[in-house]
């Protein structure tokens, strides 16, 4: 289902990119994903927009188990 789109940026450590490629895979692929070298040694930044359920419902999960931090691109 469609739904306004937010642009995010997910900050993640390196050791949990494994996961989130699991859980957009599991998903069906529901957005596009754009990985970026951070600043930080250690971590990662990945910018996503979120435009549909499925796409929610996986950010949702990859935030619930990794712990990973959501910023909302403007």
């Amino acid at each position: 289902m469609e739904r306004p789109p937010i642009k995010y940026i997910v900050q993640i450590d390196n050791m949990y990119l494994a996961d989130l490629m699991f859980y957009w895979t599991y998903y069906n692929q529901p957005c596009t994903l754009v990985l970026l070298k951070p600043k930080t040694e250690g971590l990662s930044a990945v910018k996503l927009i979120v435009d549909s359920d499925e796409a929610a419902s996986f950010l949702f999960r990859v935030q619930e188990k990794t712990g990973c931090r959501l910023h909302i691109k403007d």
